[in-house]
């Protein structure tokens, strides 16, 4: 049997891009030309979106700062005073131990006003006396300095549009994903495979910014480059923006098809009997629970839900920020019998577990500290870099064919005026 010829320049007939890189640039292209618009209002708002909170409170310093000391009022004196301010607006999340120097940050229900006008649903009190230092609409639109950054970041994970826009950001990233893989490939050598003498001196010059001699080449440069090196991170901010746009949809049921998670745990009841809770004893029995497994900072935020009634204690932070790594623990506990519902310290359980835990700490740059917060801020410019340039590789090349186009000669015509006279 004839052994199969090498391609030219050592290449082999079995290397895939050569039979199929150009189905592969033109998938590359028209993906990119549809995405862009998206990509670029998604990396941009999402760069600003890392540093939300500084950002926030130097436009309303009002609002986040205070000369008042903390007095560590109780949860329950906090609740309370809320309630009673606004009673037809029931708590939904409170961040009550902030930094030195910080507010209290309250989400209530939305409601509107007689005359059909929304009232405020995201308010700031003084840590003094937990009296109101002011508030906002938390969906308030648009440019003006109260809900700039908000704005900025619902734009970022849901194109300020519901539900709709969530998934649009959802099935944005999954494309988005697989197009990031389809682009690494395209910078591979077309003719030598990995295993043949030669490939890594011809993938070199894919991750260099040459002298460049015209625009293009320098667009093409800087596409083909910035996309190498930050591909890992790119990669990984797609997938995990698939998994917080639509995780309950598809990514968590993918991973827990694919990947072994731990059982969920039973319902731990409390000891002497079910009663009602006050959210002091909620709050006691979370941060106990939290001890127990290794965690020494104390509760500071919790988020309330009703029939049934939970109380789920999301930051556990004796700064009020969240912490590098996998985050804080979650704990629930259920207000109407007392019993722990949810307790898990990140990372912990299986593999689809930590990868499922994973997914936030990564996109929002948390799981390395302030480093990671500033690659996740750059990968962001990056990716709308990548777009814009995307586009102007396409729209030089357009160009340049239909000026290739217009100098070709046309044909002769048949049976000019002399030839028939």
């Amino acid at each position: 049997m004839p052994r199969p010829k090498s391609g030219p320049k050592g290449g082999s007939p079995f290397w895939p891009l050569r039979q199929s890189r150009g189905a592969m640039v033109a998938l590359h292209r028209y993906i990119g030309l549809v995405l862009a618009p998206l990509l670029v209002v998604i990396g941009l708002t999402g760069s600003i979106s890392v540093f939300r909170t500084e950002l926030d409170r130097m436009l309303n310093p009002d609002l986040w700062t205070t000369q008042s000391p903390n007095r560590h009022l109780p949860l329950s004196v906090l609740t309370a005073a809320i309630a009673k301010a606004h009673p037809d607006q029931p708590l939904i999340a409170l961040e009550y131990r902030p930094a030195p120097g910080g507010t209290l940050h309250a989400y209530l229900t939305p409601a509107l006003t007689p005359s059909g006008q929304s009232r405020p649903d995201e308010i700031f009190l003084d840590p003094g006396d937990a009296h109101e230092l002011g508030g906002r609409v938390a969906e308030g639109c648009c440019l003006n300095r109260r809900v700039l950054i908000p704005f900025i970041y619902r734009l970022h994970f849901s194109l300020a549009a519901g539900t709709t826009g969530l998934w649009i950001v959802g099935i944005t990233a999954l494309i988005w994903t697989l197009d990031c893989l389809n682009g690494l490939l395209l910078t591979l050598p077309p003719v030598t495979p990995p295993w043949r003498k030669g490939f890594w001196r011809g993938w070199e010059p894919a991750w260099q910014i040459a002298s460049p001699k015209n625009a293009l080449r320098l667009f093409f440069d800087l596409h083909r480059a910035f996309g190498l090196w930050l591909w890992i991170l790119l990669l990984g901010m797609a997938i995990s923006g698939v998994a917080l746009a639509l995780g309950p949809q598809i990514f968590q049921p993918v991973v827990r098809t694919l990947f072994p998670v731990a059982p969920p745990a039973s319902e731990i009841p409390l000891p002497g009997g079910p009663h009602i809770l006050k959210p002091d004893e909620a709050e006691a029995l979370a941060g106990r629970d939290a001890q127990e497994r290794g965690w020494q900072a104390r509760p500071a935020a919790v988020m309330l839900t009703h029939t049934p009634e939970r109380a789920l204690f999301y930051l556990f932070s004796d700064t009020g920020q969240i912490p590098a790594g996998f985050g804080s623990p979650l704990i629930t506990i259920a207000l109407d019998t007392g019993a722990t519902v949810q307790a898990s310290v990140p990372p912990e359980g299986k593999l689809g577990d930590l990868i499922l835990q994973l997914q936030d700490p990564f996109h929002s740059g948390r799981l390395a500290g302030m480093t990671g917060r500033i690659l996740v801020c750059a990968s962001g410019v990056v990716t709308a870099l990548l777009s814009v340039t995307g586009v102007l590789i396409w729209d030089r090349k357009r160009r340049a064919r239909r000026r290739a186009q217009l100098k070709k000669p046309r044909p002769a015509l048949r049976g000019t005026a002399s030839e028939k006279d």
